[in-house]
């Protein structure tokens, strides 16, 4: 497993993360935390009426990591997740939590699952507190793994586009807040597919905010789509988000046509996105894939 101090980080980077990982070992006590990947936004500036001649420079990490816990740990995954990216705001900066205990990783080691096989493979370990973790499966072929990729695709892309059709009856209906709820589940599930075809890693929130947030790890793009820069559009992405629930146990629960009709416009382009970005993927797995012969030529 990948022992590297991050040295290209900028130093003030480093010492922010040394932060969050005492923080996190305090609190928590986890067997390991693995870093799975990050991001660095800089924004520069520069302007004639600053108070001397000078250039501002500010940079936004984001870190993706994932906290294995004891197996005794009391706590529910969501709490930890939530405390977590707290204490990374706190420091300044985001982090994207996955939370999973140590049975749980080691069965997944011992049966080949791809996303803690990878992170064991190419994760950068942060913090150890000596606990040895399983060995994972040798790698799997390109071919086996395409098409484990495709039927997860499937299974789980095709209940996206189903709930969208859904929506879209009951919004022909005037039934706004049964279609926001359908379309909840429908970027739910949008997520959840492109999760698994990039990383192998199933998710089992609802929270539409984390699942998004896990995509970044593979895009950006999917995150403009709701880009919660505004009150309105920060009030539009939350009505999305809380319709699992409020559709469902709120009675006073209201949503008026044309937020319902936004909303499904910006749905419809998150699909149209994350169904692009699936093609990019198989279309680089099957560049992966070794040529044998004879060669089966459609000649259609």
């Amino acid at each position: 497993m990948n022992t590297t101090t991050f040295q290209h980080l900028a130093k003030p980077q480093r010492e922010q993360l040394v932060q969050l990982i005492q923080k996190i070992v305090k609190n928590f006590l986890p067997l390991k935390i693995i870093c799975y990947g990050y991001r660095t936004t800089t924004m520069s500036d520069w302007s004639c009426f600053f108070d001397r001649d000078t250039r501002i420079e500010t940079t936004s990490p984001t870190y993706d990591l994932l906290i294995i816990t004891d197996d005794e740990e009391k706590r529910q995954q969501h709490e930890i997740v939530d405390m977590v990216e707290k204490y990374a705001l706190s420091l300044r900066f985001d982090a994207t939590i996955i939370v999973l205990p140590m049975n749980s990783v080691n069965k997944g080691l011992e049966n080949g699952k791809r996303f803690v096989s990878s992170l064991f493979r190419y994760g950068v370990i942060l913090y150890s507190n000596g606990f040895v973790l399983s060995t994972p499966r040798q790698e799997m072929e390109t071919s086996m793994l395409k098409d484990i990729i495709e039927a997860n695709w499937h299974t789980n892309f095709d209940k996206a586009q189903r709930y969208l059709k859904t929506a879209a009856y009951c919004f022909n209906n005037g039934w706004n807040e049964l279609t926001v709820f359908d379309l909840h589940q429908s970027v739910e599930h949008a997520c959840i597919a492109i999760l698994r075809a990039y990383t192998g890693y199933r998710p089992t929130t609802h929270n539409l905010s984390r699942l998004l947030k896990l995509t970044c790890n593979i895009s950006l793009e999917v995150m403009v789509v709701f880009p919660c820069l505004t009150k309105e559009e920060t009030d539009l992405f939350n009505t999305l988000n809380r319709a699992y629930t409020e559709a469902r146990y709120k009675d006073t629960y209201s949503v008026s046509t044309e937020v319902t009709k936004t909303i499904m416009d910006r749905v419809i382009t998150l699909l149209n996105l994350i169904e692009k970005l699936y093609e990019r993927k198989r279309n680089s797995l099957e560049s992966a894939l070794p040529v044998s012969f004879p060669l089966n030529v459609n000649s259609q």
